[in-house]
């Protein structure tokens, strides 16, 4: 069987035409519409991030504001601890030299003279000592190193130049008294 085509070939080309702009058309179109639904979806991320940064970004003032008062508060505080341990070395300090000084009396012996006591302040519990005095023997002076150096709150006794006079004996000795209290 012979099949004629009666149909010219300028109407076939036109349908053909017709067709192939059609099918470009659905093809643009959901071509189109893909690139509709992709700048959506980036749109939509593009919002919710924006929206997240605003959130985070009122959370941070929030803890800006906190963070500022709590270095406030560490710096009221450290003021206060300072005062507390001025008042508290003052309250230490108030008994030191009376203590010291009752103590220092009550090592000395019946021959001793003192003539001299110069203090200097080593830190807040300690004093350097230089002692001049006079001594009726020289064994009151010994007898006196040893109860120094045997009293826990002295340290370091040195004996100077110990001379001879008509009546005695001179002498320098150094000491650091350390206040345990």
């Amino acid at each position: 069987m012979i099949k004629v085509n009666l149909v010219p070939a300028e109407i076939l080309a036109k349908a053909r035409q017709r067709q192939m702009i059609v099918q470009g058309a659905v093809a643009g179109g959901l071509l189109a519409l893909i690139m509709v639904a992709l700048s959506l979806g980036h749109w939509y991320g593009l919002y919710r991030l924006k929206n997240e940064y605003s959130y985070k970004k009122s959370v941070l003032n929030n803890l800006s504001a906190i963070v500022k008062q709590v270095e406030e508060l560490q710096t009221e505080s450290q003021s206060v601890r300072a005062r507390l341990g001025v008042i508290d070395s003052l309250l230490k300090g108030r008994a030191f030299y009376p203590l010291f000084m009752s103590e220092f009396a009550r090592t000395v012996p019946s021959g001793i003279q003192v003539t001299d006591l110069t203090t200097a302040a080593q830190g807040a519990d300690a004093l350097k000592l230089s002692i001049a005095g006079t001594a009726n023997t020289n064994d009151d002076i010994a007898s006196w190193l040893r109860g120094f150096q045997k009293h826990p709150n002295f340290s370091a006794v040195n004996l100077g130049p110990v001379s001879a006079s008509g009546k005695g004996y001179s002498f320098t000795m150094t000491a650091v008294y350390t206040n345990k209290l």
